[in-house]
């Protein structure tokens, strides 16, 4: 080190030189140390929501599959409503908005649009437990419930993948206002 120093003092026209090499790498060296959590945290955030993308797919393809082998019955839908519920919580908790990317394809809005099938198959699932009190399940409920089952869940793998999402096509009447009746 003694070394350097009396180069340094017998050069001194490159002192300066090196003093702001010194600094740069000074600057750097605190820049990496200051936002090296940031990136971390960053990385930590986008794998935690491509799970949670991942569970709430994984819990609409479970009960579809399953549901195939049981007519249904009250308490098997609250057991599912109850699972898409919970799901659909913890999507609901993440900080969704402290993602990089929010634009119309990002894991924020694949985790909004997951969250809200979620919570909608809870609702059509809630209904079909109250028309089935009292009576048993038929092998038509049960394609019903699974048509409407898996119509989310390939909405949710289209998300997913990345696959180009087709808008509905509302009917219209003549004069081009939308139609209420079909």
């Amino acid at each position: 080190m003694s070394n350097v120093v009396t180069w340094l003092e017998n050069h001194d026209k490159l002192a300066g030189w090196a003093q702001f090499f010194g600094a740069t790498f000074a600057l750097l060296i605190t820049y990496l140390t200051a936002f090296a959590p940031v990136w971390r945290r960053k990385r930590q955030m986008k794998k935690s929501a491509d799970r949670l993308l991942s569970n709430g797919y994984e819990t609409i393809e479970s009960y579809h599959r399953t549901s195939a082998h049981f007519l249904p019955f009250p308490l098997s839908l609250r057991q599912a409503a109850l699972t898409m519920t919970i799901v659909a919580e913890e999507i609901s908790r993440f900080p969704v908005f402290e993602l990089d990317d929010q634009g119309s394809r990002s894991a924020a809005r694949h985790l909004l649009a997951t969250s809200a099938t979620l919570s909608a198959l809870r609702l059509f699932l809630e209904t079909m437990a109250v028309e089935l009190d009292g009576r048993d399940g038929t092998v038509e409920d049960q394609e019903a419930i699974r048509s409407f089952v898996g119509d989310r869940l390939e909405a949710i793998r289209t998300i997913i993948t990345g696959s180009e999402i087709k808008r509905p096509v509302w009917p219209t009447s003549p004069d081009g206002l939308f139609s209420t009746s079909q």
